[in-house]
C-alpha cells in the first residue's frame, strides 16, 4: 500500500472514531434528558466506570465495564451484576445467595476483594444488568475527558492530528504524479527512446 493511501486510511479511521464517539454521546444525552433517573444504555448495554477495588482481581479501579440487560429470573449464584445501592450509586458485585423477600426474588452480593458481604440485599428492580466485559483503565481516560480541561485537551489533540494528516496527505499528493501523468510520462520515454534508435539506425 502506498504511503499516500496509508495516510488516507488513518484519516478515515480518525474521522470514523470521532463520528462514533459523537453519536454515542448524543444518544446518551438524549436518554439522560428523557429519563434522568434511568442509567443510559447503548443497544441494551450499559457502561460504568469502576471507582473502587472491591472486585479485584476480576475488575480493577479505572476499568470501563459493560453490563447488559438481563432477565432477572435467570440470574444465579456466581453471576456478577450491576445494581443501584440504597444511596443511588451503581455497584458491580457478585451474587453469593438468592433469597425470597416479600414475595420478591432478591440477591445477597459481595465484592470479591471484600471480607464481608454487602449490608443491603438487592432486589430485581435495582438490578441494572449482568457483567459481560471490561476495557482496562479506559474508564480513567473517560473520567478525564468528562472534565472541562480534559475534554479541551483531547479535542485539541484530535484537531491537531487531523490537520497534520491532512497536510501530509496533500503534500504527498502534490509531490507525486497521478496515474494518468505517470502513463503519459512512460509513453513520452518510449517515444524518445524510439526516436533515439531511429536516429542511430539512420546514422
Amino acid at each position: 500500500m502506498k504511503k499516500n493511501n496509508v495516510w488516507k486510511v488513518i484519516k478515515g479511521i480518525v474521522i470514523g472514531v470521532l463520528a462514533i464517539i459523537l453519536m454515542i454521546n448524543i444518544w446518551i444525552i438524549v436518554q439522560v434528558k428523557s429519563n434522568p433517573d434511568k442509567v443510559p444504555s447503548i443497544f441494551g448495554y450499559k457502561p460504568f466506570i469502576v471507582l473502587s477495588g472491591s472486585m479485584e482481581s476480576e475488575i480493577y479501579v479505572g476499568d470501563l465495564v459493560f453490563v447488559k440487560n438481563v432477565d432477572t429470573n435467570k440470574l444465579k449464584e456466581g453471576d456478577i451484576i450491576a445494581f443501584k445501592d440504597t444511596d443511588g450509586y451503581v455497584v458491580t458485585h457478585r451474587i453469593i445467595n438468592i433469597i425470597e423477600k416479600d414475595n420478591d426474588t432478591c440477591y445477597e452480593t459481595k465484592g470479591d476483594n471484600n471480607n464481608t458481604k454487602d449490608e443491603d440485599i438487592v432486589c430485581k428492580d435495582n438490578v441494572e444488568g449482568i457483567y459481560v466485559s471490561r476495557i482496562p483503565k479506559i474508564g480513567s481516560f473517560i473520567s478525564f475527558i468528562q472534565q472541562p480541561l480534559g475534554f479541551t485537551i483531547v479535542m485539541l489533540s484530535l484537531v491537531i492530528i487531523c490537520i497534520f494528516i491532512y497536510l501530509i496527505t496533500n503534500r504527498k499528493s502534490n509531490n507525486g504524479l497521478s496515474e494518468e501523468e505517470l502513463k503519459e510520462f512512460e509513453e513520452f520515454k518510449k517515444y524518445k527512446n524510439n526516436k533515439s534508435k531511429e536516429k542511430e539506425e539512420n546514422n
